[in-house]
């Protein structure tokens, strides 16, 4: 009998490169699912981006994750660690890979440089720019 090779059809792993490095993220499993879905609820409660409060049952997933679980980045979340990477750095690689899981790339990445490029913020400050400070 022969099998059927599934590796076409299966979710492939997330790769993410920093600093000439290359990590991979493999798919969420089915316990780590439920909680980036979760994680990601609470991401986007706390954005703004959805208006109401999180759900007790969400919470309740949300309170069962330990501190030293990474349900985002797995395995990859130490390599970071032993590579010196910056714990800011790490915890928005980890903002992109819970939104990367739970609602696809084009939305993980509209949320990445929505959140992390840099601009001027002055700009962004009522009476900053060329408006006349006296008057």
């Amino acid at each position: 009998m022969s099998g059927v090779d599934f590796a076409a059809w299966a979710e492939p792993n997330l790769v993410l490169t920093l600093g000439g490095r290359t990590y991979t993220v493999r798919p969420p499993s089915v316990a780590d699912a439920g909680k980036l879905l979760a994680l990601a609820v609470r991401g986007e409660v706390e954005l703004g981006l959805a208006k109401r409060p999180i759900p007790a049952g969400v919470q309740d997933v949300l309170d069962s994750i330990k501190p030293d679980e990474h349900p985002a980045l797995g395995k990859v979340y130490a390599q970071l660690v032993d590579d010196g990477v910056s714990p800011t750095t790490i915890n928005r690689m980890a903002y992109y890979a819970i939104f990367y899981w739970a609602r696809g790339k084009e939305y993980a990445d509209w949320l990445a440089v929505t959140l992390f490029t840099p601009r001027d913020v002055s700009a962004d400050v009522e009476g900053e720019g060329d408006a006349d400070p006296k008057g």
